[in-house]
């Protein structure tokens, strides 16, 4: 059972509200409502801010069990460890680097691109990616897809894992990882 489901429907049970009076009270279709706490669509921002209230919970909290779900619990051990020990930004001659929204990615891969005597450019054509894209991935201001983290993998040679990791790392909070982190390792996990 997925860590959402597990934890709202606990919740729920607590207060003796069924899924459909959730829905009723928080004025949401039911349906949309139940295929979300079960997993088989993703939370909208829309019925988070309803459920937060609903279940008393921070946003914290809910967003450490949906993190616990996405994510095999090796990466979020990574991104915690990646987070609790940054490492230090790496100036790269004519790359701007201050309006980096991925301190942790960027820093990494720059280190790795140093250490492999490349530059950003010189890596999008290695991983068969466009320049401009590619580097609004590698600062973060855009999603860093499944493919150009396979593709980075291969030339970086490190692991998808690390990269996943260092992604995350930089989309959460030290106390929402480490949340997520207690959530996986906690008894009654199915991970």
């Amino acid at each position: 059972m997925l860590n959402v489901q597990r934890n709202i429907e606990k919740i729920l049970k607590k207060k003796e509200i069924s899924i459909y009076k959730a829905s009723q009270l928080m004025q949401v279709n039911d349906g949309a409502l139940y295929r979300m706490v079960r997993g088989r669509s993703n939370f909208s921002e829309k019925f988070i801010n309803k459920m937060i209230p609903l279940l008393e919970v921070s946003r914290e909290e809910f967003e450490s069990w949906v993190i616990a779900d996405k994510n095999p619990k090796e990466i979020i051990k990574k991104a915690v460890l990646a987070k609790q020990n940054p490492p230090a930004p790496i100036e790269i001659p004519q790359q701007k680097t201050k309006d980096t929204k991925s301190p942790i990615l960027t820093a990494q891969i720059d280190k790795l691109i140093l250490k492999k005597g490349l530059s950003r450019t010189k890596l999008s054509k290695l991983v068969n990616y466009g320049q401009g894209v590619f580097n609004q991935m590698i600062i973060g201001k855009c999603t860093i897809s499944d493919t150009v983290i396979k593709r980075l993998s291969e030339v970086l040679e490190v692991s998808q894992e690390d990269i996943k990791a260092w992604v995350l790392a930089d989309k959460y909070s030290l106390e929402v990882l480490c949340m997520a982190w207690d959530v996986c390792t906690s008894e009654g996990d199915n991970l």
